[in-house]
C-alpha cells in the first residue's frame, strides 16, 4: 500500500471518529500532587480543550494510534500539575498562583506539543481549585476572614477621615 493510501485510509477512518479542526474536550479528573513543602492535594478535575490540525492527522495516527490523547493530553497533565506542584508551597498552589495554573499548563502541554505532536492545538485549559486537607482548608479560611475585617475597618476608617471625623 502506497504512503498516499495509508495516509488516506488513516484520514477517512479517523475523521469516523472526529471532525477535523473541531475542538475536542478532555477531561482529567482525580489528580494527586504533593507541594514544595510536602503537602498532599488533589484536583477533582482540569479540562483540556484540543484540536487537531488536519495536514498533522496522519503523522499523529501513525506515531501515537487513535489514542494519542492518552500521552499527549492525559498524561501529561499528570504530569505538569506535578511540576507545578512540587514547585511551590501550599499557599502559592491554593492561593497566590492558583489564577496562574491554567495558562501555565495550556503552555507546557502546548511547547511539548509543537515539539512532537504538532497536530495537537491546546486551545484552553481550566483548573478546578484543589482539594487540601480540612484542617489546612479552615486555616486559609479563618485568613481570609482577618483580612476582610482588616480590609472593611481600614475602609471605615478611611471614611471617617474623609469626613472631617477622627
Amino acid at each position: 500500500m502506497s504512503a498516499a493510501l495509508a495516509a488516506t485510509a488513516i484520514a477517512v477512518a479517523f475523521d469516523c471518529r472526529v471532525s477535523y479542526e473541531a475542538a475536542l474536550d478532555h477531561q482529567v479528573r482525580d489528580i494527586p500532587c504533593g507541594t514544595k513543602g510536602g503537602v498532599m492535594i488533589s484536583f477533582d478535575k482540569i479540562e483540556v480543550v484540543n484540536r487537531l490540525r488536519k495536514v498533522f492527522v496522519y503523522e499523529t495516527l501513525l506515531n501515537y494510534g487513535v489514542h494519542y490523547d492518552i500521552t499527549w493530553i492525559y498524561d501529561k497533565i499528570h504530569h505538569e500539575i506535578n511540576q507545578f506542584c512540587s514547585a511551590h508551597s501550599l499557599q502559592e498552589v491554593y492561593i497566590d498562583m492558583f489564577d496562574q495554573i491554567d495558562e501555565t499548563m495550556k503552555e507546557a502541554i502546548q511547547r511539548d506539543c509543537t515539539r512532537y505532536v504538532p497536530a495537537i492545538e491546546i486551545i484552553s485549559v481550566r483548573v478546578t481549585k484543589p482539594n487540601i486537607p480540612a484542617s489546612l482548608r479552615r486555616y486559609f479560611e479563618l485568613m481570609e476572614e482577618e483580612r476582610t475585617k482588616v480590609s472593611a475597618s481600614s475602609v471605615d476608617f478611611e471614611s471617617s477621615q474623609a469626613s472631617g471625623f477622627e
